[in-house]
């Protein structure tokens, strides 16, 4: 009876894996319909500089703090359970440290200026590096759920996973050299688009097949 107590009062991973999948997949087309603005959104990270800054800011932390509190398989402090923690780091950094604005009038908080310039000569260096480790990481994430699916013998699951994950490492390369050569000013918010409708699918599978034993919640 303790025990059953206590697997009900523990968190649910595959809950998690839900609501981050959801926010992944919703963020890029919420802050575009909501961001009010007449310039066109070169990125998902401009938005912080639209009426969709909330969304945009409020999203990221969200997805940092569900990755924060998940520890991978949960036996021991396995490559996800850190691979997540960092993540959670670079999410925030995001959210918290913008891009370069539509104009010279967009001007970060007086804080945020501060504590960049102890590192870099702006915050938008701390967003594009950040941005940059936060979508490896979740690459990273997907090919560790396939390794872990192999190992369960789950191969269909594990061939879905680690095609999400080359998926996004291809993808983004390649859709930013596309851009590049064709000089598409917007092609970063299509990159993002790219890695963050993937990861957020990849994640939606991982919170919504169902487990070989119901009552525990200790396994993947």
């Amino acid at each position: 009876m303790q025990a059953e107590i206590t697997l009900k009062r523990q968190i649910n991973h595959k809950v998690m894996r839900v609501i981050v999948g959801v926010i992944a997949l919703l963020l890029s087309p919420v802050v575009w319909l909501l961001s009010g603005s007449e310039n066109e959104l070169t990125s998902i990270s401009i938005s912080y500089w639209t009426d969709s800054r909330d969304i945009f800011v409020g999203s990221l932390i969200a997805v940092g703090f569900f990755l924060s509190a998940y520890n991978g398989l949960g036996i021991e402090r396995d490559w996800e359970y850190y691979l997540s923690k960092i993540a959670c780091v670079f999410a925030i950094c995001v959210a918290i440290f913008p891009t370069e604005g539509f104009s010279q009038a967009d001007i970060p908080a007086r804080w945020v200026r501060a504590i960049s310039q102890i590192i870099v000569p702006g915050p938008e260096y701390i967003h594009y590096g950040a941005a940059l480790l936060l979508f490896a990481c979740l690459i990273a994430l997907m090919w560790f759920f396939s390794i872990r699916a192999k190992d369960k013998g789950k191969h269909n699951r594990a061939k879905f996973y680690r095609g999400v994950s080359v998926l996004m490492g291809v993808g983004i390369v390649g859709l930013f050299v596309i851009g590049k050569v064709l000089k598409l000013d917007d092609i970063t918010f299509w990159v993002e688009v790219w890695g963050l409708t993937l990861f957020g699918l990849g994640w939606l599978v991982a919170g919504s097949y169902k487990s070989e034993n119901p009552g525990s919640q200790q396994f993947r």
